[in-house]
């Protein structure tokens, strides 16, 4: 998880722009692909919180920048040019506010299948739990939203969630080279 908040830094500094640039008047609940994880902030423990929140116009001035003539590169100015939003809160969680989390967590899950979310991957084991859901388009089949909720024995939880038009091949070839855990084995999906 740690290294998709590199590659989701790097992007900011290919930007060139800061996160002032975003346009704060857009409405991302409108989205099918889009989840309210709700106030994250009260199970934050200390110092140690990262918060990335990357909208659509930053995003194609991104994709912009990363054309080239590298396969790669056009597979990541494609992939991040059909996005519409890339959120990402890590932070430790306290042992006394874990369980209360996690009971988020559930909530949060019941919410997404209730929307027809499809989980791919429920991993789970003394103190650890990773989820990771996908949002469907019912008329194309296309993924239009991905999700990760994780909370690992150290206390550290990561909530993910991108909106958009997602190519999981592309995601997964993407994984592959930047080391994202986790997201490796969308690409036999």
């Amino acid at each position: 998880m740690k290294n998709l908040i590199k590659l989701t830094i790097a992007l900011l500094l290919l930007s060139g722009f800061t996160m002032f640039a975003q346009n704060q008047d857009e409405d991302y609940s409108k989205y099918p692909g889009y989840v309210n994880f709700g106030d994250l902030s009260v199970f934050e423990k200390g110092d140690e919180v990262t918060e990335v929140l990357i909208d659509q116009n930053l995003l194609k001035m991104v994709a912009k920048f990363t054309k080239g003539k590298e396969d790669s590169s056009n597979a990541l100015s494609n992939l991040i040019g059909g996005l519409k939003l890339i959120r990402v809160n890590t932070f430790k969680v306290s042992p006394s506010s874990k369980g209360e989390l996690l009971s988020k967590v559930k909530l949060i899950e019941k919410d997404l299948k209730k929307k027809k979310w499809e989980r791919m991957v429920k991993a789970k084991s003394k103190g650890e739990i990773t989820n990771i859901f996908v949002k469907t388009d019912n008329n194309s089949d296309k993924i239009i939203g991905l999700t990760i909720m994780s909370i690992d024995k150290s206390g550290e939880a990561s909530f993910v969630n991108i909106v958009g038009n997602i190519d999981m091949e592309t995601i997964g070839k993407l994984s592959n080279k930047f080391d994202i855990p986790g997201l490796d084995s969308l690409n036999n999906k």
